[in-house]
């Protein structure tokens, strides 16, 4: 198997290991709620002064009164998000605690709310690749467990107004609802798609985000599934942790049967590409985790480096063999995933681009150096013109951005 090359500085070399030296090492603990749904809030670490304009409607405000677009790297949210999509060179994301929605221009550095309908404790939202509908997952009490997965179409005012807000319409989606994904923009119809699994049936299926033409794609006796696009496949895999085997498959998104990829992997993680032809995954092995990328097509796999955890990733839909990742500066060793999902992990994260076609890395920003932050990468995302990389800094929830170009 090819490893990836690095192109890696002595400065960063240096850099790397004065940080290990200086290094704090007390892990904020976040709070963790139901199986499989690793939300939680964590401690702030040397993140700048916060802005206290959240709640303003409709009004234009600037991203963090310390950090602004103008940075290569910027907080875009400084309280902390239950999820967000981009378009464009827009962010909309959803506040954790009200459930009200903004949005974010990242070439204008303004923000404005489009939401104040107060639905508290969305722990996660997604949204319709458009961002005119999205579903939040909250619990119905802090006691019961039971996940609320309330689905809400978003239809954008009449009046050019700054502080028109958008008209909320909700749709409560049936069933007990665990991992969710949500189809691709093109074409227009599997982007109004959900995918997700249902516990009490034991079945992956699909509906529209209202919860209209639900279909069961597949069903089993088991349930803990994670679900990510494929191209027109989704790609299935087991719940992740370092004490059991792990096995990945394709499911046709019409449904059908499973086609094994891989596995069995102990801690197995798996994203693909835009057209499914490439799947990074990474699993735990002697006390430490490795990241390869398979070509689904020919079978072949190449180790990358430096290694990280696969859903700190995501592919590039421009360039089909290029990805971003967060990496931790002093890499992953113990139980994990199932450390870091459980809050008693936290890395402080290089922001890193790999291609596999020319096996090389390139290092993008180094926080911790550049701007004396500890960031955690959770859920990456690109812009629509791939200039920015969005991301959540899992330790406190806030919502990141960083320019690439």
């Amino acid at each position: 198997m090819k490893k990836i090359l690095i192109i890696l500085s002595v400065l960063v070399i240096a850099a790397f290991g004065a940080w290990l030296i200086l290094r704090d090492s007390e892990i904020p603990i976040v709070e963790t709620i139901v199986d499989g749904l690793p939300f939680g809030s964590g401690e702030d670490i040397n993140i700048p002064a916060l802005s206290t304009s959240e709640d303003t409607v409709g009004e234009t405000t600037s991203f963090d009164d310390n950090i602004t677009a103008e940075d290569k790297l910027f907080r875009i949210s400084n309280t902390p998000v239950a999820g967000f999509t981009t378009f464009g060179n827009l962010v909309r994301y959803v506040d954790r605690a009200t459930g009200h929605i903004y949005e974010v221009n990242l070439e204008t550095n303004g923000k404005i709310k489009i939401t104040n309908q107060t639905l508290p404790k969305i722990y996660e939202a997604y949204f319709r690749p458009d961002g005119n509908a999205v579903l939040f997952r909250s619990l119905e009490n802090d006691s019961s467990g039971v996940v609320e997965n309330l689905s809400l179409a978003l239809t954008p005012p009449q009046s050019t107004s700054t502080d028109a807000l958008y008209t909320v319409s909700s749709t409560l989606l049936r069933g007990d609802i665990n991992s969710v994904a949500v189809g691709s923009g093109l074409p227009a119809q599997a982007g109004n798609t959900l995918f997700y699994v249902l516990r009490d049936t034991n079945a992956i299926v699909s509906s529209t985000f209202t919860g209209t033409s639900l279909r069961t794609l597949f069903q089993s006796a088991f349930d803990n599934w994670r679900l990510e696009r494929a191209g027109n496949n989704l790609l299935v895999y087991t719940e992740a942790s370092a004490n059991a085997p792990g096995f990945a498959y394709f499911l046709n998104s019409a449904g059908g049967s499973l086609s094994k990829i891989l596995g069995p992997l102990q801690g197995l993680t798996a994203i693909a590409n835009s057209n499914g032809s490439r799947i990074l995954y990474s699993y735990f092995e002697n006390n430490g985790t490795k990241l390869f990328v398979k070509n689904s097509q020919t079978g072949a796999s190449s180790e990358i480096l430096p290694s990280t955890l696969a859903e700190k990733c995501i592919w590039s839909s421009k360039e089909v063999n290029t990805f971003f990742c967060g990496t931790p500066l002093i890499g992953l060793s113990g139980q994990e995933p199932d450390n870091w999902y459980l809050g008693k992990t936290h890395f402080s994260d290089y922001i890193w681009r790999f291609d596999t076609n020319s096996e090389t890395a390139q290092l993008v920003s180094n926080p911790k150096t550049d701007f004396d932050i500890d960031l955690d990468v959770l859920k990456p995302k690109l812009s629509s013109n791939e200039d920015y990389l969005v991301f959540i800094n899992k330790t406190d929830q806030t919502l990141w951005a960083i320019r690439l170009n």
